[in-house]
């Protein structure tokens, strides 16, 4: 099967784990969605482990490939290097593979200035331009990413929402 095709049933397994999730499935609904879709995903040929989480909106997936998480919560997973703005925690994700492993995080900052404290505790952390970094801006959306030996990080932030958010890859 061709990397596209995985890729693409992944997605979709995924997808249907992410409504199931928002819709705030019942123990006894969540228990079934998590094995329809684990029983899709043996019929073409995968082992995947499906637990969903309706009191936190989360949800895991893992399979022999590796595994997806999204939740409420700062995954264990996190590196620990990577200093976050304080803030509440919108969403947080993880994925993690024998290719790498990756973070995306949403944090409700406070004050204007979130965005610029945020990239600046990364400089502070060593994070700095890359061959890959970049800069931009529009409107009241800034975006930056950096990196160090290990990370590259994409910050984002649209100013008038006082959202910061990181995407994380490891190198």
């Amino acid at each position: 099967m061709t990397r596209h095709a995985k890729t693409a049933r992944w997605a979709t397994l995924v997808a249907v784990v992410a409504m199931a999730t928002v819709t705030g499935c019942s123990g006894l609904i969540e228990g079934g969605v998590e094995r329809v879709v684990e029983e899709a995903a043996e019929a073409e040929g995968e082992n995947v482990d499906v637990d969903l989480d309706s009191e936190d909106g989360g949800f895991v997936v893992e399979s022999d490939e590796g595994s997806f998480s999204v939740g409420g919560d700062l995954p264990d997973s996190f590196p620990a290097d990577v200093p976050l703005i304080e803030g509440e925690i919108l969403s947080a994700s993880a994925m993690e593979s024998q290719e790498g492993s990756g973070w995306a995080v949403q944090i409700q900052a406070m004050g204007e200035d979130a965005f610029e404290r945020a990239e600046q505790s990364l400089r502070d952390a060593g994070f700095g331009e890359s061959e890959e970094s970049y800069s931009m801006s529009s409107g009241d959306m800034e975006m930056v990413g950096l990196a160090n030996d290990q990370w590259q990080v994409t910050l984002s932030s649209i100013t008038s929402e006082g959202v910061v958010s990181y995407t994380v890859i490891e190198l």
